[in-house]
């Protein structure tokens, strides 16, 4: 369901083509329109508060071609998703170039035009909120311009943060990487304002995700060539966010160059050797480091070890010789620390999301979905904390409670049971099976950070 009521024009010659597109729409919650014509396209764009016009191509009179750019010029903010004949689709690409958002092929599949509206929809929401972040910049004094800077940055970084706690498999991976770039530039003395976009850059270097299907992101096999071609956009598509928002060249660099190969044999890469940024070179190998040594849905991590003899072997091919060798001069702890684990035991994905979002910098977040996997989980991997619902499938979280805590092996780990607000009487269950404390769903952030703090102490 969208989360809020975006206005749709149907643009279609065919009413018989408008009306299960529109029943199909207004039942995932948008508010729809339709109109048979381009003419009479325009003037209810120019009368009514259109978000998106669903826009077909070959229609009589004016077509739909003719309509886009007229769109584009006089309402810039309104997103145009095109519909093509299958036999068009030779076309297809070149409309999307003329700032067309997306396209659908004809005749259509409702499923397919709902996820590319909704696509359409939070790409257009995001750019909004950047521009707005723009002019709100341009406003500001000049001697306040670096706080604003950081602010926007922030907004980013967050984006980037709550994109990667969708997946336990990425979270917390932008974090990782500045951490591993970062001792990368201090070993070849860049200087406190480039270690700064450095930093920055990591944190935002995968935001043009935002625009990937997240199908095939999560996708449990290798990829195809077109669904890694289509992965690789995300350099493009962050490069022009971060360039909206942020006058940064070693940003915008980091964004878009940071996949590109040191011999110039990378996706589509215009670049190669010393050509291709300093920071971006360095983003490369931290990277590329993270990825291989976290686990992905369709293989376990690499053992450290096995990480650094694939960079050592990619020298002078996919890494630049210089940054790998700084690389290699850092201490294993300095590149990646090993991070004490937190376990959440819960059967709901968005108090797991919650959690790998606030801790995944300073902590491993595993996960458990029932008592059993719970009970085994602190037996085997001994998280320094355990954050367990009461209500689990199965074997409830009291249960659980009740062998962690009677099991000399486990009984000295803190544990904090979720309890629901209604259940009063779990709070009492829990204390009296050896609870360290308890907190009341649905927690908050702050009431997160606060508990884990009182019992871990974290670093500041």
């Amino acid at each position: 369901m969208a989360q809020s009521k975006e206005t749709i024009l149907i643009v279609d010659s065919e009413k018989g083509a408008r009306k299960p597109l529109r029943k199909k729409l207004e039942g995932e919650g948008f508010h729809c329109i339709e109109t048979g014509s381009a003419e009479q396209a325009l003037d209810r764009i120019g009368t009514e508060a259109v978000d998106l016009v669903l826009l077909d191509i070959k229609m009589p009179g004016k077509s739909g071609i003719g309509l886009l750019p007229e769109i584009k010029e006089s309402y810039p903010d309104v997103a145009v998703i095109i519909a093509v004949d299958v036999s068009d689709m030779d076309n297809a690409i070149e409309y999307v170039k003329q700032d067309a958002y997306d396209y659908v092929t004809k005749p259509f599949n409702p499923d397919d035009v709902v996820h590319s509206v909704e696509k359409a929809v939070e790409k257009r929401r995001l750019e909004l909120k950047f521009r707005d972040y723009q002019q709100y910049i341009d406003q500001r004094l000049e001697e306040h311009a670096r706080e604003t800077r950081e602010t926007l940055l922030g907004a980013m970084a967050a984006l980037s943060f709550a994109l990667e706690a969708r997946d336990v498999y990425t979270a917390g991976h932008s974090r990782r990487v500045a951490d591993i770039a970062l001792a990368i530039g201090k070993k070849l003395a860049l200087t406190q304002d480039e270690l700064e976009d450095l930093r920055w850059g990591c944190l935002v270097h995968d935001i043009g995700k935002v625009a990937v299907d997240r199908v095939i992101l999560n996708k449990p096999d290798k990829l195809s060539a077109k669904e890694y071609e289509h992965v690789m956009t995300h350099t493009t598509i962050g490069a022009n966010i971060v360039e909206s928002v942020i006058k940064n060249k070693r940003m915008i660099e980091i964004v878009e160059h940071h996949h590109d190969h040191y011999d110039g044999n990378g996706p589509q890469q215009k670049l190669q050797g010393e050509e291709i940024p300093l920071l971006a070179r360095i983003v490369a190998v931290a990277d590329a480091y993270d990825a291989m040594t976290s686990a992905r849905p369709y293989r376990a991590a690499w053992y450290k070890e096995s990480a650094i003899a694939e960079i050592k072997w990619e020298i002078g091919k996919q890494f630049d010789p210089v940054v790998v060798n700084a690389f290699l001069e850092t201490t294993a702890d300095v590149v990646i620390p090993e991070k004490r684990k937190i376990l959440i035991a819960d059967d709901e994905e968005d108090v797991k999301q919650l959690v790998r979002s606030a801790l995944s910098n300073d902590y491993t977040v595993i996960e458990a979905v029932n008592g059993q996997e719970a009970v085994e989980a602190t037996q085997s991997q001994k998280p320094v904390l355990v954050l367990m619902d009461t209500l689990l499938p199965g074997k409830d979280g009291l249960r659980a409670l009740y062998e962690i805590k009677s099991n000399l092996a486990t009984k000295e780990i803190p544990v904090v049971m979720l309890i629901e607000e209604n259940q009063e009487a779990n709070r009492k269950y829990s204390i009296d099976l050896g609870a360290d404390q308890c907190i009341t769903k649905p927690i908050s952030t702050q009431d997160l950070l606060d508990t884990v703090d009182q019992f871990l102490k974290v670093p500041k």
